[in-house]
């Protein structure tokens, strides 16, 4: 009999396809030990399974973020490790509508700036950081007059279609806030 880890890798081994991490999810959900094992996988420092886990993460989230909740701390503090754009991309995801907590706020904050003026990050880095950013402006107005400038200078930029649609709509809520 394999252990919930090595089943759960097994699984993230397997397939990577929404129906595999929709799979695992659930499996995650109901079951403790296959949580903490699809944890130890997210943090962990393979690339193939922190990658594929983090889908899963994500699809948990979608489901039931109550059972994430207790990593939510973890996540935004392996953000300044963690270099796998799919688990940055997956973490700003999840914190576009996830209450972020109070003591990670800043480290939040500063990382999804980073995230945004970066010019080699993924597009849909890009986009979740500024969704997060203005997030937290909503929380603390002042910090409207550093995303602002930053969400400016990333449309002047780029050419990414959705970049500039997300943009857009994140530059008039922050002005709202600012002005």
């Amino acid at each position: 009999m394999s252990t919930p880890i090595g089943s759960i890798t097994t699984l993230l081994l397997k397939e990577n396809s929404k129906k595999n991490w929709e799979l695992i999810a659930k499996r995650a959900i109901n079951n403790e030990a296959d949580l903490k094992a699809l944890m130890a996988c997210f943090f962990g420092e393979n690339y193939r399974l922190n990658q594929r886990s983090s889908q899963c993460i994500s699809k948990i989230h979608d489901i039931d973020r109550t059972v994430i909740e207790p990593y939510f701390n973890k996540m935004i503090s392996e953000l300044h490790q963690n270099s796998i754009d799919a688990y940055k991309r997956n973490v700003l995801r999840i914190f576009q509508d996830a209450m972020i907590p109070e003591d990670s706020l800043g480290q939040l904050f500063d990382k999804a700036l980073a995230f945004l003026l970066d010019k080699g990050e993924a597009i849909a880095i890009h986009a979740f950081a500024m969704t997060v950013l203005r997030r937290i402006c909503e929380q603390y107005p002042e910090l409207s007059g550093e995303v602002i400038p930053a969400i400016e200078m990333i449309l002047d930029e780029s050419s990414s279609a959705g970049v500039k649609n997300r943009g857009h709509k994140e530059l008039k809520k922050l002005r709202k806030l600012y002005f």
